[in-house]
């Protein structure tokens, strides 16, 4: 194993974590809550789920735009559902997003409704479908319908953990209500402006 070898994956996940850390610092200062170490680990774990997805998925770059003679390719997006049928790939992308539907109510109680969670799992999916259409991934339908299911599978699976266990991780109220959502989009975001892969040719 070469010191690239560890780099790179630290490199990607610092594109994550950092633009997040630096939205718990500015709204964590001053503030005179105490501060459950439980609480911010189980945020941390989050945010390792959400590069484990956007590593796997392979979403677009800021650099991608500037790589390909193309945009968009039209040929590359499908907007007809189960036009290959329902295969392996199908269960996959459930099976993915289904720590996302667990990890949402766990952490936040305003995720604690169905209708909240799906809406996260869809929005997520959602851009990293649209960032898809920057680089060589296909943006499928399909994928985006799955991953919701995936999310709602998640919840079901939370509502089951919870009437066995009753355990939830202490509350945070010096973060917004939108606290979910910014980890979202700035995982994302960190990705697509933050990441250079020709670094590492």
């Amino acid at each position: 194993m070469t010191a690239l070898d560890i780099l790179f994956p630290l490199y990607r996940i610092g594109c994550i974590f950092l633009p997040c850390l630096i939205y718990q610092c500015f709204s964590l200062r001053k503030k005179q809550e105490q501060i459950f170490i439980s609480s911010m680990l189980w945020r941390y774990i989050f945010l390792f789920y959400l590069y484990l997805v956007i590593d796997v998925t392979g979403v677009g770059t800021l650099e991608d735009i500037f790589s390909y003679p193309e945009l968009i390719r039209p040929e590359e997006i499908n907007l007809i559902p189960f036009q290959s049928g329902v295969g392996l790939l199908n269960i996959l992308n459930i099976i993915m997003f289904a720590p996302l539907g667990f990890l949402l109510p766990l952490i936040w109680k305003q995720c604690r409704k169905l209708s909240s969670t799906v809406l996260l799992g869809f929005q997520f999916s959602l851009m990293i479908e649209l960032l898809q259409l920057f680089n060589r991934r296909a943006t499928d339908v399909d994928d985006l319908m799955m991953n919701t299911v995936g999310a709602l599978v998640g919840f079901l699976i939370w509502l089951l953990y919870q009437k066995l266990f009753r355990k939830i991780p202490q509350q945070i109220n010096a973060f917004p209500k939108q606290e979910p959502q910014i980890y979202l989009i700035l995982s994302l975001l960190g990705v697509f402006f933050l990441y250079h892969w020709r670094f590492f040719l």
